[in-house]
């Protein structure tokens, strides 16, 4: 499960474009920093066969419920979702996101000198677009600390994510990329999967 991530350009000089951009977008600049479900954060979506940056709200609501994931695996076959999935992708930058093991311990996972690229979706509701972070079962990266993760995209897919549906569909069984793994004390635990 994705609960929290970072967009901080300090952190990732890579998310600065995309900062410039939201910064010019109707619904103001982005927060930096820590974001959690029910705040606003820049995302990326098609629009018009280009890739355009918008702010939505991290959170849809759905049968009385706030949900801010969905699984990879059966986001396409849900009825909550399957729309979605085919008309309304989204990619959400980030400079690294956050995961608790059982012992709550927080863990950040990076990818250094790139910036994160969680595959989501969106849906317009009465206040807004909000989006949900898709999740998928965790890499080697990830394993022993959570049962799920988010579903990373490669820079060089988010353009395909957002505009091929048939695409993205294949994407939803894709392996994220391996990441580096900090836990909060600041020990390096997983930076030798990144040689």
């Amino acid at each position: 499960m994705c609960g929290r991530y970072q967009f901080s350009v300090q952190a990732c000089p890579a998310l600065a474009g995309i900062a410039r951009r939201a910064g010019q977008s109707p619904q103001g600049g982005p927060p930096t920093g820590d974001i959690c479900p029910t705040q606003t954060a820049p995302v990326l979506t098609a629009r018009g066969g280009q890739i355009a940056v918008e702010m939505q709200k991290w959170g849809m609501r759905r049968y009385g419920k706030t949900i801010i994931n969905a699984r990879a695996e059966t986001v396409a076959t849900k009825p909550m979702f399957r729309r979605d999935i085919l008309a309304r992708r989204c990619a959400v930058p980030a400079s690294a996101y956050y995961e608790w093991d059982a012992g709550r311990h927080k863990y950040r996972f990076t990818r250094p000198g790139q910036a994160l690229y969680l595959a989501g979706i969106y849906d317009v509701q009465d206040d807004g677009r909000h989006f949900v972070v898709l999740t998928t079962a965790p890499n080697p990266s990830v394993h022993g600390i959570h049962d799920r993760m988010p579903l990373i995209l490669r820079r060089e897919d988010v353009r395909p994510w957002l505009t091929d549906s048939a695409a993205a569909l294949k994407l939803l069984a894709d392996a994220p990329p391996l990441l580096e793994r900090t836990a909060e004390d600041g020990q390096l635990s997983f930076g030798d999967l990144m040689d």
